[in-house]
Parts: C-alpha cells; sequence; structure tokens
C-alpha cells in the first residue's frame, strides 16, 4: 500500500510518522524539513482521533557540540502502517473540503 502524498499539515504530519515508522522522528528532523509546527499539528491530530493515535513521547539526552547535557523528544507511533496510510487520506479529503467552504 502507497502512502498519497500529503495536501496539508495534519497529513504532512502523520506521512513524517509513517515514513519514519521504525526509529521515530524528532524535531531536530523536522527543522531540517522547515516543518516547525509539527508538534502543534501532531497534537491536533490526536485530539481528533480520540485514543485511535498512539504516540509514544520518548525523552532522549545527549551532550550538544560544547558539552553540555540536552534533551529532546522522539516521536514515534504505535498504530499500523495501513491505518496511518488511510487516516492520511482521510486529513487529505477532510482538511480539503473545509477549505473550498
Amino acid at each position: 500500500m502507497i502512502a498519497p502524498k500529503p495536501k496539508n499539515q495534519w497529513a504532512l504530519v502523520i506521512w513524517h510518522l509513517l515514513q519514519n515508522h521504525s526509529k521515530g522522528i524528532d524535531m531536530a528532523d523536522m527543522s531540517r524539513d522547515y516543518f516547525y509546527k509539527f508538534q502543534s499539528r501532531l497534537g491536533e491530530v490526536e485530539k481528533t482521533r480520540k485514543n485511535k493515535l498512539k504516540i509514544v513521547r520518548l525523552r532522549m539526552k545527549g551532550k550538544n557540540r560544547f558539552g553540555h547535557d540536552i534533551s529532546w523528544i522522539n516521536y514515534k507511533s504505535l498504530a499500523h502502517r495501513s491505518y496511518l496510510i488511510n487516516l492520511i487520506a482521510k486529513l487529505n479529503r477532510i482538511h480539503a473540503s473545509k477549505e473550498k467552504v
């Protein structure tokens, strides 16, 4: 099953989670794609899906280039790949119809 191309930011969030299904994704990856609203859009999708979309937020720790301790959050979906693909298609339809109204 091939994931449809995301047509809005909500579908883009799920698309990124699908592309990084095994290792998860963090904000450093999203900032390379110039997608700074990742956390906000993910929260909005989670609210509308009412506990059907399970996202694990794992706090990672490390050191930055100056040797200082840093931490960041890694997001990983526990949902099945086919569910994520169907969700992308649904989000494309829902938000496309709202924009035309």
